[in-house]
């Protein structure tokens, strides 16, 4: 007996899978993920391209999506093999590339997928680096980093934030409570750095910003400036 029925719904079948299979994606890698389209990226993802290729400046795909702030791009890129601890060019993880650049639901989204995360470490690279944004501050002392907490070479985020001369990085972390008559190691109060270094064009400004809020040196201090600014509530101290 002719029984053609089955023949005529396996090749139905095979249609209907063909045609849930995605098409090849039409742009590489790392332009879907500079320009986070999302199905482009998907494409990659179904279609097996190696997700831990470094473009020519040196990132992989997660670092462009982190940079980005594309959490779901990033969280496809993790979900299918994206190594979130490879460095860069520049020796940085996808996590600190996130909040170098402010872009903490990234990063809330690395740590919860398990990437480790040091907060007081990545506060004293932040710190160096001049990082003063207020969510990436708010994000690592929610983990436990503490504004005065020196680290192994007796310095604190305050004293390398002068240091480095970054204005804005002192400003904020005196705004939330920093001890700006704490010593370091060598017994130097934030102002005696601030006057003795040649800080960059900001020095000026960093040693009157320390004064007034109260800042005493060692060795003579300037005459006082006007009342100190107002502060947040202390935060981690």
């Amino acid at each position: 007996m002719y029984r053609p029925l089955p023949a005529v719904l396996l090749l139905m079948a095979a249609a209907l899978a063909g045609c849930q299979e995605p098409s090849r994606p039409t742009m590489n890698l790392e332009r879907a993920v500079g320009s986070s389209d999302l199905d482009q990226v998907k494409r990659h993802l179904y279609w097996k391209t190696n997700v831990n290729l470094a473009d020519l400046s040196g990132d992989f795909p997660l670092h462009v999506a982190a940079r980005n702030g594309h959490v779901t791009i990033a969280r496809e890129l993790v979900t299918h093999g994206a190594d979130p601890g490879v460095l860069n060019r520049s020796g940085k993880t996808p996590l600190e590339v996130a909040l170098e650049n402010g872009k903490t639901q990234v990063a809330q989204m690395l740590v919860e997928q398990g990437t480790p995360l040091n907060p007081q470490d990545m506060f004293f690279t932040l710190a160096r680096d001049g990082n003063s944004d207020r969510d990436v501050f708010e994000f690592l002392f929610r983990r436990g980093a503490k504004v005065d907490q020196p680290d192994a070479k007796g310095e604190t985020l305050l004293h390398i934030a002068i240091s480095e001369g970054h204005l804005g990085t002192v400003s904020r972390l005196i705004g939330y409570g920093a001890e700006v008559n704490q010593a370091d190691a060598n017994g130097r109060l934030p102002l005696d750095i601030a006057q003795s270094k040649d800080i960059g064009r900001y020095s000026k400004n960093i040693v009157e910003l320390l004064i007034r809020n109260g800042a005493r040196a060692t060795t003579h201090t300037p005459e006082s400036v006007p009342a100190p600014i107002s502060q947040s509530r202390p935060r981690g101290s």
